[in-house]
């Protein structure tokens, strides 16, 4: 019988099986991580931050495509 070496019967598994599994590529060979959830505290600062992203997300909603054209070529 052939011996398995590689993760999920594959020699190039990438992505995530479910929340926390992550298969990738790494240079030191294929790797399979767990992902431990990360813990997201409500601070104020949090909260300006969001809330000014949230606005912004809003605007940028409201332009015209040229307008977001214009905005994409300036910026990249």
């Amino acid at each position: 019988m052939a011996k398995i070496s590689g993760p999920l019967l594959s020699l190039a598994a990438r992505g995530s099986v479910g929340p926390r599994l992550t298969f990738s590529l790494r240079p030191s060979g294929q790797q399979a991580r767990f992902q431990r959830s990360q813990t997201d505290f409500d601070t104020s600062a949090r909260t300006i931050e969001r809330d000014f992203f949230i606005e912004a997300t809003e605007q940028w909603a409201t332009l015209t495509a040229d307008n977001k054209q214009d905005w994409t070529d300036y910026i990249f």
